[in-house]
């Protein structure tokens, strides 16, 4: 069984997502809170400083930006924001390239992102991939916490099971930007490390990974 994941920020998309999420979020819901875009900045300085984790870091950037909305909006602001982001900035060519080459190769096709599901599925429907293993938001919090490192690792296996697969038992390519990805890049069969840095590109090289230029 030939398995495909890919991550969405800067490895499908040409740009992170959450903060222009927000942003274009607050603008159609409530643009007042557009006011509050220094206290969101504040909040990542915090969390750079490591006074927080990403999911708690996530989870306050959608109280306060968003607020209280229903998943049917989120759901509708997503799409639109999908649309929009796709439209204005394309997607990244070189990994549309590996994308048709696993469709041509029969594998089974996925996206695994720390991005909000509501609006990673909209990416994944202009892409024609069904399956998308992301963040939660229940509309207070997020179950299972942040899509990220080992924890989408343990997402991806129990995806994986509930298809009746062992990551170990397929034929894995794995496709990141992020180092925060190791743990499914150091799984992989084919581990693809995707970077206009070259300096991140030979920190890559140095643990075994094939290496894709973004510029």
């Amino acid at each position: 069984m030939r398995i495909a994941i890919y991550d969405l920020d800067n490895t499908l998309t040409r740009r992170a997502t959450f903060t222009p999420f927000l942003i274009f979020a607050a603008r159609r819901i409530a643009p007042w809170r557009l006011a509050l875009l220094p206290v969101w900045l504040a909040m990542m300085i915090g969390y750079r400083a490591g006074l927080y984790d990403r999911t708690i870091l996530k989870t306050g950037g959608m109280k306060l930006m968003v607020g209280k909305v229903g998943i049917a909006t989120l759901q509708d602001v997503g799409r639109d924001f999908a649309d929009r982001r796709v439209a204005d900035d394309g997607l990244m060519p070189a990994t549309l390239a590996l994308l048709e080459e696993d469709r041509r190769q029969g594998a089974r096709i996925a996206i695994a992102t720390a991005a909000f599901e509501f609006y990673a599925a909209a990416f994944a429907r202009h892409l024609d991939i069904d399956t998308v293993i992301a963040t939660r938001w229940d509309g207070r919090s997020i179950p299972g916490g942040n899509c990220y490192s080992e924890t989408k690792l343990a997402r991806v296996r129990a995806w994986a099971a509930e298809q009746s697969h062992q990551l170990e038992d397929a034929e894995l390519r794995f496709v990141s930007d992020s180092f925060a990805d190791a743990p499914l890049l150091d799984l992989a069969d084919d581990p693809i490390f995707i970077s206009a840095s070259s300096r991140k590109r030979e920190k890559a090289k140095a643990r075994g990974w094939r290496i894709i230029s973004a510029d």
